[in-house]
C-alpha cells in the first residue's frame, strides 16, 4: 500500500545544490512506500547556525528517524586542532568533522523526543524511536575515508561514497512502524509546532458536566501542521507564493512560522509581515516570537528586520502606510480625511501611489501578506515596488481567505493586483502561480482543513452566507474545484460545471473539519447541531437581556472564562450605544467588558477577565470559545448583501458554541432559514442559481457605505409608507405598459 511521502525543499531552492538535489530525488523513490517526509535543513533544534544541522532529515512511519549529511567536495586533509577533528577541502574551505556535527545533532533529537514519555524509556536511558544516521561523500572514494573517518573518535553514523547510496538506503531497517497519531507528535517535537499547543498531561479524564469542560477537552489536542500546513510554513520560496483557505485553516500560524524560520535562516533578511485587522498585531508577534525563541534562543529583532505591520498604522502603532510616508516625507492621511470613501485603504494607497510611487525603492527580502482579501489592487501595487528581485523572483507571499469576502469570491489573479509596468503589462502575470518551483515546492498551495470552527458552525455560516436556503441565493461556485478549495465535496451534480438548474448536493466531509467538539457531542449523547443557539426577542433590548443574562449563566454555572465570550454587533453603523447598554447590564452582574475601538484602543481584544463587545470588522482574525450575535435579523432582506458577509464573519469566529440573536419578523426567517440547514447538515441541498441573477445581486457590495445608507433611507421609506409603495407600483407598470 503507497503512503504518503513528501519532499519539504525549505530553502534548497534558493541554493545551488546539485548532489542534494539528486540525493533528494533518489531517497524519495526508494521512500515512496512510507508514510512521512524528507526535509531539507528542516529542523534546526536550536543549533546556532545551518552549518550544525545535518541537509536531510527523514522522518517515516516504518523506518523513524534517519539522518543524512552530503559532503558535496573532496576532503583532501584532516587534522586536529584543539582536540577537535577538522576537515580540510580541496576547494581551500574547512569545517569542523561533518561526522560529529551529525553526532551532536541527533544529541537534540534525543533531547527533543524525551519532551514525550512514549519516545524515552528513562529506566533504560534510550530512546524509543530508531535513529540512523549517515555521512555521503559526493568525492572521496571508500579507501580515502577509511583513511581518516574513524582516526579521532568512533562515530555512529555511516559513511558512504556516493555511489553506495543506493544500497545504503535499501539497508536502513523499516522495523518502527508506528501509527498516525505517534508520527504526528514526533513531527510536532521536531519541527518544534509543539511549542502553542495547551495540552495538558491529565491522570484521568474529568467528567464533562459543563460547557467549558467540552470545550477544554476539544482543544486539548497535540498541535500538529497538517500535510498543506507544513508545505506551505516551512519552505522558503525563490519567488511569489499564494495561500489560500478558509477562516480557521491557520493562514496566519504558517506565515508566522513562515517569518520566524526565515528571520532565523537568513537574519539580514528585511522581513515584513502585513495584515488587517489591528487586534491582530500582538497575536501575529507572539506567534513569530514563540518559535523563534525556541529555535534561535533569543528574541526576534522586530525592530529592524521583521516588521510586523498594519496595513494603515498611526501614531499609536506604525503601520505600512505610516512608515512609507515617513520614509518619504509625505504628511499621512488620516480616516477622517478619506471617510465615505467606498475603500478607505484603495485611497490613501492610490494617493501613495500617485505623490511618490515612481520613488518607491526594494526595501524587503520577503513580504508576508495576511487577510489579503481585504487589501484593494493599489496596497499590492505598493508591495510590488517594496519588494526586491526581478517580478517573478519577488518573495511576496499573501494569505487569501478564501471565503471571507462577497465582493469578491473569485479570487483575483497577479495580474489584476500587482499593477502594471510602464509599456502596460501586468507587473506579475497570471503564470507566476503555475507550477512548481525546483524541490517540488508548491506555488499556490490550498489549506482545505478547518481547525477553529466546529462543522455544524461553519456550514451554518456558509448556508448563510451563500443565501443557499433562499429564493435567490447571492453567492455561487460553479465548478467541483473551487468547492474542494474551500472543504466541500460536490456528490450532485457528477458533472465537472454546475449549470444553472442542476439539483446540487455538496458534503462537508468530516476529514476536513477538525475541531473536535462535534465529535465529543455525539460520543456524550449530545446533539452537535445544538453549538448553534438562535433566539427571536421581541425588541432591541430584550436581545441586550438576553445576551447579557446567558453569559452571566456561562461565566457562573457553566465555568467559562470571560475572555473567552465575544459578542459581535452586526449593526455596522450607530452602534456604540447598543454596545454600550449591553456592558451596563453586565456590570450590573459584575461583569467586567472591553469595547475595542470605542472605549478602549483598537489592538486590545480578549484582555484576561473581561468579555469583549466587538463589531464583525474588529473581530477578523480573532476567535472565542464562545460568540453571540447582535441584531442578527439584519442579515435578513439586506439588500447590499453586506450583512450576510459579516454575518459568516461573526459565526466563523468561534471554537465552541455560537447564540445567533435578534428581533422581530426577520429574525424568525433568519431561523427559518438556519433550520433547513441544521435539517440537511452534514450536506448542502439546493437549486443552481443563473451566473447573471448573482452579477446582479452582487452589484450593490462595491458602492460606498454612505451611498449603502442613501438606499437603504429610501427603502425604509417605501417600506414604512403604503401609500408612497402603491405609488411607486403605478409609475413601475405605467412604465412597463409603455
Amino acid at each position: 500500500m503507497s503512503g504518503s511521502f513528501d519532499f519539504l525543499a525549505g530553502s534548497l531552492a534558493l541554493e545551488n545544490k546539485p548532489f542534494h538535489l539528486q540525493v533528494a530525488e533518489l531517497i524519495k523513490k526508494k521512500f515512496h512506500h512510507c508514510e512521512g517526509y524528507i526535509g531539507y535543513k528542516l529542523a534546526t533544534l536550536g543549533r546556532a547556525s545551518d552549518s550544525d544541522v545535518p541537509d536531510f532529515i527523514i522522518i517515516t512511519k516504518e523506518h523513524g528517524i534517519v539522518l543524512i549529511d552530503i559532503v558535496e567536495y573532496k576532503v583532501s586533509s584532516v587534522a586536529e586542532v584543539q582536540g577537535n577533528e577538522v576537515w580540510h577541502y580541496e576547494n581551500g574551505n574547512s569545517s569542523a568533522a561533518r561526522n560529529f556535527i551529525v553526532e551532536l545533532y541527533e544529541e537534540e533529537v534525543k533531547s527533543r523526543l524525551k519532551n514525550d514519555a512514549i519516545f524515552y524509556n528513562r529506566r533504560k536511558k534510550t530512546c524509543t524511536v530508531p535513529i540512523t544516521s549517515a555521512v555521503i561523500f559526493c568525492k572521496n572514494n571508500n579507501s580515502e575515508i577509511d583513511n581518516f573517518y574513524q582516526k579521532y573518535a568512533d562515530y555512529e553514523s555511516s559513511c558512504i561514497e556516493y555511489g553506495a547510496i543506493d544500497d545504503w538506503l535499501d539497508s536502513v531497517e523499516e522495523t518502527f512502524h508506528c501509527d498516525s497519531k505517534t508520527l504526528g507528535r514526533i513531527f510536532s517535537l521536531l519541527e518544534g509546532t509543539f511549542i502553542y499547543e495547551n495540552k495538558k498531561i491529565l491522570e484521568e479524564e474529568p467528567p464533562l458536566n459543563t460547557v467549558n469542560d467540552y470545550i477544554q477537552k476539544s482543544l486539548n489536542i497535540t498541535f500538529n501542521q497538517d500535510h498543506s500546513q507544513r508545505i506551505a510554513s516551512m519552505q522558503l520560496t525563490p519567488g511569489p507564493q499564494r495561500i489560500r483557505g478558509l477562516a480557521g485553516t491557520g493562514k496566519t500560524i504558517v506565515l508566522s512560522l513562515k517569518a520566524a524560520i526565515t528571520h532565523k535562516k537568513f537574519p539580514d533578511y528585511k522581513i515584513l509581515y502585513l495584515f488587517n485587522t489591528q487586534s491582530l498585531y500582538q497575536n501575529v508577534q507572539n506567534s513569530i516570537a514563540r518559535y523563534y525563541t525556541l529555535e534561535a534562543k533569543k528574541a526576534p529583532d522586530f525592530e529592524s528586520n521583521l516588521n510586523v505591520y498594519h496595513a494603515w498604522g498611526g501614531r499609536q502603532k506604525p503601520g505600512l502606510y505610516s512608515h512609507i510616508c515617513q520614509q518619504y516625507g509625505l504628511t499621512p492621511l488620516t480616516l477622517g480625511d478619506v471617510r465615505g470613501a467606498s475603500d478607505t485603504l484603495a485611497t490613501i494607497y492610490a494617493d501613495l501611489l500617485k505623490k511618490v510611487g515612481s520613488d518607491i525603492k526594494p526595501e524587503y527580502d520577503l513580504i508576508l501578506i495576511d487577510e489579503a482579501q481585504d487589501f484593494p489592487k493599489e496596497l499590492f501595487e505598493v508591495v510590488f515596488k517594496l519588494a526586491k528581485g526581478k517580478s517573478h523572483e519577488k518573495r511576496i507571499v499573501w494569505a487569501y481567505d478564501e471565503f471571507q469576502s462577497l465582493k469578491d469570491t473569485q479570487i483575483k489573479g497577479p495580474s489584476e493586483l500587482f499593477g502594471l509596468a510602464k509599456n502596460g503589462t501586468p507587473n506579475m502575470s497570471d503564470d507566476v502561480l503555475d507550477g512548481l518551483y525546483p524541490g517540488d515546492i508548491k506555488k499556490d498551495i490550498v489549506l482545505s482543513n478547518c481547525y477553529r470552527t466546529p462543522r455544524p458552525a461553519l456550514m451554518t455560516a456558509h448556508g448563510i452566507a451563500l443565501g443557499l436556503y433562499t429564493n435567490k441565493p447571492n453567492e455561487m461556485f460553479y465548478n467541483h474545484d473551487e468547492w474542494k478549495a474551500i472543504g466541500y465535496k460536490v456528490l450532485d451534480p457528477k458533472t465537472k460545471i454546475i449549470a444553472k438548474g442542476n439539483d446540487v448536493k455538496i458534503e462537508r466531509p468530516n476529514e476536513n473539519s477538525l475541531n473536535l467538539l462535534e465529535g465529543i457531542m455525539t460520543e456524550q449523547g449530545k446533539r452537535a447541531l445544538n453549538l448553534i443557539q438562535t433566539k427571536v426577542e421581541n425588541d432591541g433590548e430584550s436581545q441586550y437581556e438576553y445576551i447579557a443574562s446567558n453569559i452571566k449563566r456561562l461565566i457562573h454555572d457553566e465555568n467559562v472564562s470571560p475572555e473567552e465570550i465575544v459578542v459581535i454587533n452586526l449593526k455596522s453603523s450607530s452602534n456604540k450605544n447598543e454596545m454600550l447598554r449591553i456592558q451596563f447590564i453586565l456590570n450590573s452582574y459584575g461583569i467586567h467588558s472591553v469595547i475595542p475601538g470605542y472605549v478602549e484602543s483598537s489592538d486590545v481584544f480578549k484582555p484576561k477577565g473581561f468579555v469583549t463587545i466587538t463589531t464583525p470588522f474588529r473581530a477578523k482574525g480573532n476567535e472565542a470559545n464562545i460568540v453571540f450575535l447582535l441584531n442578527s435579523q439584519l442579515v435578513v432582506n439586506d439588500f447590499s448583501l453586506r450583512m450576510r458577509n459579516a454575518f459568516f464573519v461573526a459565526v466563523t469566529r468561534t471554537r465552541g458554541w455560537c447564540y445567533i440573536v435578534g428581533y422581530g419578523e426577520k429574525m424568525q426567517m433568519l431561523v427559518d432559514e438556519i433550520s433547513a440547514i441544521k435539517r440537511d447538515f452534514p450536506i448542502f441541498n439546493f437549486i443552481c442559481p443563473d451566473p447573471e441573477d448573482v452579477k446582479a445581486r452582487k452589484s450593490y457590495l462595491h458602492k460606498s457605505d454612505s451611498e449603502i445608507n442613501e438606499i437603504q433611507r429610501v427603502l425604509d421609506l417605501v417600506n414604512n409608507n403604503q401609500e408612497l409603495r402603491r405609488l411607486l407600483q403605478d409609475q413601475f407598470n405605467k412604465k412597463k405598459g409603455d
